[in-house]
Parts: structure tokens; sequence; C-alpha cells
């Protein structure tokens, strides 16, 4: 415990001015923090009325009605970017805005030579009936009933709502081992080494353990790993792509998903995954117990997802890395020029009471 005694306060040395300076002191203080706080507020009005004009600006494009109007609420914006995208907010629901257009199918040009997912649908079930072996996903009179809420934009003709149990997702819970006596060092992924939704192999830990449980939990190339439990509604239920091998296990704190056939490019499930699609609709699923909210598989496997085209799929994850590149960027510049103007206004600050 800190504490102060009557001691050490009696021995205290403090600057006294004149009786009449501190009155002119306190009275000059007074009116330079009401100066602050008036400034203070200016700005916090400002920046709230900055927030909801992007936010509206940003909303035209998603509720465009046809290709003429979304081009017109486009060129609204370009007129005014660099009005508009001035903070690292108005970049962030610029990047939010991105993903649901992604999803929307409004990212990038529809090519009507693309195969619909529904063929691919029809394709297995044709093969299931020829072989007389199961097929990885469900045909179209199996699919499970999806309603009208939800299904909460229109989708282009060669795309398909789908739920995520009738692409046969593979899910299987991470290790809730804390090490065996004997096996294998093997790095074991925590939350703690996922970083701005990617996984970081700077600080990981190793585990010994049994070669089975390796076989079992491993990771491969393309795995997505999602966030089962955590205290923070922003990060449960959270997709994190393996874009490699990493020749680690994860876990009990995610969820590894596999599906058994190239019907969801993972790039694109992640791009679901950040999208206000998927996000609201987790945030209405989790469970929440002793201040931990937890999602499970039978949560991921009820979402609805808009599927299109696989090869639209890798034109949509390309789009989008370039333009959340560029919106990185971006905010690097924002933060170097609120840099500058810290350390400028610190050197007129320091020069005025030198």
């Amino acid at each position: 415990m800190i504490h102060m005694t009557k001691e050490r306060m009696e021995k205290l040395i403090l600057e006294i001015p004149p009786l009449a300076e501190q009155h002119r002191i306190v009275a000059k203080v007074d009116e330079l923090m009401a100066l602050c706080d008036q400034l203070e507020q200016q700005q916090t009005d400002h920046l709230a009325a900055h927030q909801t004009l992007v936010q509206t600006l940003l909303d035209t494009l998603t509720q465009a009605a046809d290709a003429a109007e979304f081009e017109q609420a486009w060129s609204r914006i370009a007129d005014h970017f660099e009005t508009l995208f001035t903070t690292e907010s108005s970049i962030d629901q610029l990047k939010q805005t991105l993903l649901q257009l992604a999803v929307m199918g409004k990212l990038v040009p529809q090519d009507q030579n693309d195969e619909p997912i529904s063929v691919l649908l029809e394709r297995d079930a044709k093969q299931k009936e020829k072989t007389g072996k199961q097929g990885n996903l469900k045909n179209e009179k199996e699919l499970s009933e999806i309603l009208a809420d939800e299904k909460p934009f229109q989708l282009p003709s060669n795309w398909r709502w789908v739920r995520l149990d009738d692409l046969s997702p593979e899910f299987q819970n991470g290790a809730s081992s804390r090490g065996d006596k004997s096996g294998k060092e093997i790095i074991v992924l925590r939350l703690a080494d996922i970083d701005n939704w990617k996984v970081s192999l700077r600080d990981t830990r190793t585990l010994t353990i049994l070669e089975q449980s390796i076989a079992k939990y491993s990771l491969q190339k393309n795995d997505v790993l999602i966030i089962r439990v955590n205290g923070s509604a922003d990060i449960v239920g959270r997709f994190v792509l393996c874009d490699e091998s990493y020749g680690a296990i994860y876990c009990d704190h995610f969820i590894r998903l596999r599906f058994p056939r190239e019907i969801l490019v993972p790039g694109y499930l992640v791009l679901l995954g950040l999208s206000d699609l998927v996000r609201n609709r987790i945030k209405h699923l989790f469970i929440s117990t002793a201040g931990q909210k937890t999602v499970n598989q039978k949560h991921i496997g009820s979402l609805v997802v808009s599927v299109p085209p696989i090869y639209e799929q890798h034109r949509i994850v390309a789009k989008v890395d370039e333009l959340m590149a560029l919106c990185d960027a971006l905010k690097a510049r924002i933060a170097a020029a609120q840099t500058t103007q810290l350390q400028l206004a610190d050197a007129i600050v320091e020069q005025a009471v030198a």
C-alpha cells in the first residue's frame, strides 16, 4: 500500500508566490481550463458529426438497389474522399463497409460463366446416385430451410444462401491437456498467439504432448481457427486463418474448422467471419457464463452465409486484401500526421513557458 504520513507532509517544500499573484494564477488557470473544456467539447461534437456523415454515405453503398445507384453513391464518396477519411475511426468504418460489400456480391464484377454453387450441389448429388456412395455435400432436397429473416439482402443470381452445416464442415475443439508425461515437444497455440486476427509465432510456448493427441489437434495450411471462449464479445467467435502448417497444435480456447472439399475458399470464410453478416449473428448466439462468452460447434454450423461461385471467392479475397492494405497505409499516414501535430504542439508550449 502506498500512503502519506503527517510527518512527510509537513516536510514538503512548496513554491509560494505572493498572495495577489496566487489569485491571478487561479483566475488564469480557471479561464484556460474552461477554454480547454470548450475546445474538447467542440472536437467531440465534430468527431461525432463526422462519423455520422461517413456512416451515412457508406450506407448508400450497401443499400444501393442497382449498379447505377451504386456508381452514383461511390462517385459521391470519391469526390470527398480526402475530407471524409481523415481519422482512424472513419477508416475502420470504410473497412467494415468493404467487407459488407464483399459478402453482398458488390465488390467485384460478376462473371456469368462462373459455376454457381447450386450446380456444384446438384453434381455432387448425381455423383452419389451414380456411385451409391455418400457425397461430401447435401443435395438440394436435403438442405435445411433458410427463413426470409435470415437473408438480410438480395444476392446475385449465381450466389446462394447456405447454412454452414449443409457444407459438411469438420469441427474439432482444441486440446485441453496442459502437458503429458511422455510424447513430443510441440507448440501449443493460445489466444496470446493471435495478433490482429492472425497467428503470430513470436512468443509461443511448447508442451510435451502425446503423439496421438498431436495427430488429432494438428494444424494444416488453410485450417480456420474459431475463438471459442473469451470475456469479450468482440473476440469470441472470430475466425483466424492458418496460412501455413505451423508444426503446432491449438488449445481448447479454439475450434478448428475444415471443409472436406473446396466449396469455400478459406480466405473468403475468414472475410465472412469478419463481416457484420456473421458478427451480428454470433453475438446473438453465444452463451455467457461467469463473465465468459462461449460459442460451440452447433452455433457455428447454424450460421447462414452468402456463398459466391468458387472463382469469384478468389477474386473477392484478392480485392479485399488489396483494399485493406491501402486502408492500413492510409491509417499509418494519419497516425504519423497526428504524431507530428503532437510534437509541434509540445514544442510550441515548451517555447511559450520557457
